[in-house]
Formats: C-alpha cells, structure tokens, sequence
C-alpha cells in the first residue's frame, strides 16, 4: 500500500468516504453519531467557505484515511499552528504507513506557512494513537487543560 499511496487535497467526490470515516472516527472514540452529511462537509472543509483543510490519502484509487486541519493564530505569542480536528485510517490501512504520511503531509503543510506547531487532541482512551503519536516524537502538553463550551451553557453566554 505505501508504494501507491497519494496524499491529496480532498474533492467533491471524496465527501461520502470521508463522511463514512468520521462516523467510524466518533464510534472509535465513543461520541455521538455526527450530524454530518456529505454537502455539509462539502461546505465545511472542501468547498470556498471551509473552515479547514481536508487531505485524504488515496490507496488504489479509494480514500483510505483523512486528516481535517484548521489554522490557528495566537496574538500574544504571534506563533501560528495548525489544528489537526479529525485524522482517521480505516483498520485495513492501519500499519501500512498512512497516519505517518497524512502526519507528514499536515508536517509539511505547517512549516510552509511559517508554523511554530501542529497541535491536537487524544482522546486518553487511544492507547494505540498515543504510541503512534509518541513515535512521532510529539509531545504531551501537560501545563494546558483543555476546556469546552458547549451546549445550554454556550447559548446562555451568547444570549447574555
């Protein structure tokens, strides 16, 4: 699989696939079903409104896996970073060099817009996404908490 995988831009034509490997992403993880279909992906992450950059890696013409990246701007450090939000590889990929490749692609991504980092998060659960991010030699952040607002808690601050 290596020798013919291609790292690639998502298209119009991937969005069922991917909408299929988020789905099996958010079971993996054990959220909730996302509400996701393939024209609202279409709009959020390949068509000219995106909110982030898709790459899929392609293996005999079928998307075997993809990573969904966002940019991210912090003023009081003037660093940039990308977010990686979703990287998925469906299990008969696994172990064959396409979480590298994806990792390599977002890599190389960050450094050609001047990034200081990639950063995302684990669900703590994923040992085996721990061990491969660690052969990376990424580094667990362990002075930052993350936090969420979600829910009635965000519509009541926005409504205040």
């Amino acid at each position: 699989m290596a020798n013919d995988l291609v790292i690639r831009a998502a298209r119009a034509e991937d969005a069922d696939a991917i909408v299929n490997m988020a789905r099996a992403l958010a079971l993996a993880v054990d959220d909730p079903p996302p509400l996701l279909d393939a024209k609202s992906l279409l709009a959020a992450a390949i068509g000219p409104d995106r909110w982030g950059d898709c790459l899929v890696a392609e293996a005999e013409s079928r998307p075997v896996g993809y990573v969904l990246v966002c940019r991210i701007f912090e003023a009081h450090t003037a660093q940039r970073r990308l977010w990686i939000a979703d990287l998925f590889v469906n299990p008969e990929a696994r172990a064959a060099g396409v979480g590298q490749r994806l990792m390599q692609a977002v890599a190389a991504r960050a450094v050609a817009q001047g990034c200081d980092a990639i950063c995302w998060d684990l669900w703590r659960e994923n040992r085996a996404g721990e061990a491969f991010y660690r052969r990376l030699r990424a580094e667990e952040i362990t002075d930052l908490a993350p936090y969420r607002l979600t829910g009635e808690a965000l519509r009541a601050l926005a409504a205040a």
